[in-house]
């Protein structure tokens, strides 16, 4: 072998490797308030120094960064870059912009993606003079199919600068229109209107409607699309505005055959049915679902009864007033993955309106449903659900506690053997105890925020075998002789005598996360010591998390175990989101 010929490490990566790790760096989540969290193409600034690595590393980061034409005003994660610096005449903010690089390396023509990002509250009128100072739209763009556009601060136009904002806007949407003639995909979040109250790129989205995709459309003002019938070939909508009593959002009617996915939100839940009908054909191709649904519906003061009957019956344009014949589900016959969230009514009843046999990924947050109505058992395929514990509104759970524990204990012994992620919220204000045998055995994924004792978190890893991920919330972190007495007088505390003598706790266990809340200072040092000790007995641990504040000395207590990482962990009752 040529001793003149050396191989540096970076070359003996794998580019599919490679790849992932750029893309991990180029994609930036980003979220507004309670919106949903649309990724961005914000990592240029982080691909700089990647390009000068080496050959291979240059090609792959290269497609990266040229592919994207990128015009950034404000501050950003895309860094600073002095090259992409354009002083503008309606503002002090910097406009980042790589259009002359693409331009000069004659990637033009494999550019696919367009970025609008600004963090600076711009008017519309001042967004327009961003977009035509990075001299984007003076070229026309071939290859350019998607377009990011994300523009969160909320302008207050005055009323004499309304007809000019309302022209800037109108010649944005042009040029955007004119300058990238294969647009098919639209991922907006905007909190800028027209004097009529329509949606920044209303007037884009109208012009592209032939040939749309997929569309997203984010904002936290009322929003208002002026295309009443949506495209043909539409495959993907979200619709989401911020949620509000006023921020009803109306389903569009569309040629529903083509939509694979439809999010939408909030709407009111007393019109749903209705806007789902189009009269020409039903959601036969639809895979994914989420509804939203507003915080107070209009009908809050129809009886009970009245209400079950109406959503219960109400299915399908099949049937005006009666409910619907046979196993036919008119509306979502392919339907696999069904999110709701804040249904005010019996969620029982609702979700006999989907084929619930038929679902893979369910999830359910603030939604109304009472134990005695609501069962995992008619779901025979589901896969993974993700949701709020019947009753679990603390203003409900009074007294009610040992319903609750009952229900989670039915659900975790449950015959579902392809179930792979549970995730069950109950609240850590309610403390429950766990059965002493579990169904489920297939699980890989669970999640309960409940009020847990440390002792359960070990039953847990013992019990599931193939657990890969364990998320949960310890409220009580027993002394010694309590937790003697505990497990010494409560029958169902105890394990199996061959569960008590394995060495491990899990052979397959990568992530553990435990929210401990408010112990005190002697019962914090002996819970982190406990999850030390725990993840010692789990050599297939890979990362430990905890609240911020314990991080320091969760670190010293595993000085020992050099390999696992230590990371914050999230807050247990956040909604990161709701698919599981």
């Amino acid at each position: 072998m040529n001793s003149s010929i050396r191989f540096t490490s970076y070359d003996l990566l794998p580019g599919r490797v490679l790849t992932r790790i750029f893309e991990h760096l180029f994609w930036v989540p980003m979220r507004d308030h309670n919106m949903r969290a649309l990724s961005l193409p914000l990592g240029h600034q982080a691909l700089v120094p990647i390009l000068s690595v080496s050959h291979s590393w240059r090609v792959r980061a290269a497609k990266l960064f040229y592919r994207v034409a990128t015009v950034v005003a404000g501050n950003s994660s895309g860094g600073d870059l002095t090259t992409w610096a354009i002083p503008t005449q309606r503002h002090m903010s910097l406009v980042k912009t790589n259009i002359e690089l693409i331009l000069n390396s004659g990637y033009a023509p494999k550019t696919t993606q367009l970025l609008v990002f600004s963090t600076a509250t711009l008017s519309p009128t001042e967004l327009a003079a961003t977009v035509s100072a990075s001299r984007f739209c003076e070229f026309v763009w071939p290859s350019i199919t998607h377009l990011y556009f994300y523009h969160p601060p909320v302008s207050v136009i005055e009323s004499d600068m309304e007809s000019a904002n309302d022209t800037a806007i109108a010649a944005l949407n042009h040029s955007l229109a004119v300058s990238m003639p294969r647009l098919s995909h639209i991922n907006a979040l905007s909190n800028t209107r027209d004097s009529f109250g329509l949606f920044a790129l209303d007037d884009l989205i109208i012009a592209k409607l032939s040939q749309l995709r997929a569309l997203t459309v984010l904002a936290r003002v009322p929003l208002r699309l002026g295309a009443e019938e949506l495209p043909l070939f539409l495959t993907r909508l979200t619709i989401r505005s911020l949620l509000t009593d006023s921020n009803i959002v109306s389903v569009p009617r569309t040629a529903s055959a083509s939509l694979i996915s439809l999010d939408i939100g909030p709407i009111s839940p007393d019109d749903i049915w209705g806007p789902f009908s189009s009269g020409i054909s039903d959601f036969t191709s639809l895979r994914e679902l989420r509804l939203t649904f507003s915080a107070n519906p209009t009908a809050a003061r129809i009886p009970e009864d009245s209400r079950h009957r109406h959503l219960h019956k109400h299915r399908g344009r099949r049937s005006s007033c009666g409910s619907t014949t046979g196993n036919g589900w008119p509306l979502f016959p392919r339907l696999t993955a069904l999110a709701v969230e804040g249904y005010p009514y019996e969620t029982a009843y609702f979700l006999e309106n989907f084929p619930r046999s038929q679902l893979t990924r369910l999830a359910l947050r603030r939604c109304a449903h009472k134990i005695s109505k609501f069962s995992l058992t008619p779901f025979t395929g589901l896969i993974s659900f993700n949701g709020d514990v019947p009753d679990c509104n603390p203003s409900t759970t009074e007294g009610n506690e040992s319903a609750i524990e009952e229900w989670v204990a039915q659900t975790m012994q449950a015959d579902m053997p392809i179930m792979r992620s549970l995730s069950l919220s109950v609240g850590p204000e309610i403390f429950i105890e766990l059965p002493a045998q579990f169904g489920l055995f297939g699980l890989r994924h669970l999640t309960l925020n409940t009020g847990l004792r440390m002792s359960e978190v070990e039953k847990i890893l013992l019990s599931f075998g193939l657990l890969r991920s364990l998320r949960v919330t310890v409220t009580e972190v027993l002394s010694r002789t309590h937790e003697y007495l505990s497990r010494t007088t409560r029958h169902k505390k105890y394990l199996p005598a061959e569960l008590q003598e394995r060495p491990w706790l899990s052979i397959t266990l990568e992530d553990l996360e435990v929210w401990l809340l408010e112990p005190s200072p002697g019962r914090q040092h002996r819970a982190l010591l406990r999850i030390v000790h725990m993840a010692m007995r789990i050599p297939s641990i890979l990362r430990i998390a905890t609240q911020g504040e314990y991080l320091d000395e969760l670190r010293e207590l595993s000085q020992n175990m050099p390999a696992v990482q230590i990371t914050n962990a999230s807050c247990s009752d956040t909604d990161k989101h709701m698919w599981c």
